[in-house]
């Protein structure tokens, strides 16, 4: 049996519940989404370390407001984790179920590496930020979430590697149950896609937060100070990018023989970057403009994310467009209306929000905003009733 039948025969009988290329875009398009919050909560993480570490007024005071941004960042990290983690599942189950298999002591423990990582960084913000006390729990916070990381980007490697599923399995002959061993990593891909992507989502983030509260006549100096900040950090880490993601396509991308096209979209994202931070004389304005451009940079990322996992495979003749698929028109409906109530639940939050930021008058909603959010609201509450009343007809009349 070659590899590509093994992959075959390791599909989902039952297949796919909708078109599986439509399931890959909304793969992609969900994890840029999750990698955003992911990195922006090491980014808060790192930056209110280093506040605490070599203290100045306007460090402390940001110190303190990444570090109640983390916690909030984890949690959003999780939350949007969901969706591509079950669309891997659905089109790219014998690949991602192996790489659990053969790295299985680490799958494990990387829930309770998530919960720890995000206690200690909770627990810094309710305790140790205001005067920078219990720092150690803000630096062991940070390392459990990039140890997380790391054992997501392991299980990536090994996953679009199964030609040597064998040899993990069994080396030498002797079956190896135990789960413990890292058996594929790249380093340029690892710090291109945490620690740097870190640092710009921050950086953006940064120059959002002196936007958002740019009113404020009294902190006009202080969001100004943030702004820039922001912009000399993604002007400091954008050459780095591109250097990290020319490292990447001469390995990983070389080994899987698509070095050359890599060679030149991942430099070009990193001197994109570099020439718009370098341009950006007013980052405080702009700021909504550059969440726009970092959004697009992560996009064209999840794409070569992607293209990488498709070549790997399409090695063994495996492709996600000949996965076998029957729509269930129930699957569909449920995931669309939960999708259309969850963004207007979500739009309507950022009204609010935006709006309370807004300056010193008034900061109220307005009565179309208000009329918005009784309707999502009606709608969250609809769709909770309607999940209730399936658990209980499922308990109590299906057999």
């Amino acid at each position: 049996m070659n590899v590509g039948d093994m992959l075959r025969m390791m599909r989902d009988p039952l297949g796919a519940p909708f078109f599986p290329p439509v399931l890959q875009v909304l793969l992609v398009v969900t994890w840029v989404l999750h990698i955003f919050f992911v990195t922006l909560a090491l980014g808060s993480s790192s930056l209110s370390i280093w506040g605490f570490l070599f203290p100045t007024p306007n460090r402390l005071r940001l110190a303190r407001v990444a570090a109640r941004l983390t916690p909030n960042a984890v949690g959003l990290g999780i939350v949007t984790g969901i969706a591509p983690l079950l669309f891997v599942q659905t089109i790219y189950d014998p690949i991602w179920y192996a790489a659990n298999t053969l790295t299985g002591f680490w799958s494990v423990l990387f829930i309770f590496v998530v919960m720890g990582g995000y206690s200690l960084a909770y627990l810094f913000y309710l305790k140790g930020s205001p005067d920078g006390k219990l720092l150690w729990s803000a630096i062991g916070s940070f390392i459990l979430l990039f140890f997380a990381g790391w054992v997501m980007h392991v299980l990536a490697a090994v996953s679009i590697r199964p030609e040597r599923w064998m040899e993990w399995y069994a080396p030498n002959g002797i079956v190896d149950t135990r789960g413990i061993v890292f058996h594929a990593y790249n380093l340029p891909r690892l710090f291109f896609l945490l620690p740097l992507q870190a640092g710009l989502s921050l950086a953006v983030v940064l120059m959002l937060f002196g936007w958002y509260f740019r009113r404020y006549e009294a902190d006009a100096d202080f969001m100004q100070w943030v702004a820039e900040l922001g912009r000399r950090l993604g002007l400091a880490i954008s050459p780095l990018y591109a250097i990290t993601g020319l490292l990447w396509a001469a390995t990983e991308g070389r080994a899987f023989g698509i070095g050359l096209p890599l060679g030149i979209v991942l430099p070009a994202l990193g001197a994109g970057l570099t020439a718009y931070f370098f341009t950006l004389k007013q980052p405080l304005r702009y700021a909504p403009r550059s969440l726009l451009v970092w959004i697009g940079t992560l996009l064209s990322v999840g794409v070569i994310r992607e293209v990488i996992r498709t070549v790997s495979l399409a090695r063994f003749g495996y492709s996600v467009a000949e996965y076998p698929y029957r729509i269930d028109w129930g699957s569909v409906v449920i995931f669309s209306v939960t999708t259309v109530v969850g963004v207007m639940v979500i739009s309507y939050l950022a009204l609010v929000l935006y709006r309370s930021g807004g300056g010193n008058g008034d900061t109220q909603p307005s009565p179309r905003v208000e009329r918005f959010g009784s309707i999502a609201t009606g709608m969250l509450g609809a769709w909770f009733g309607f999940f209730l009343l399936v658990g209980l007809y499922a308990t109590f009349f299906l057999k």
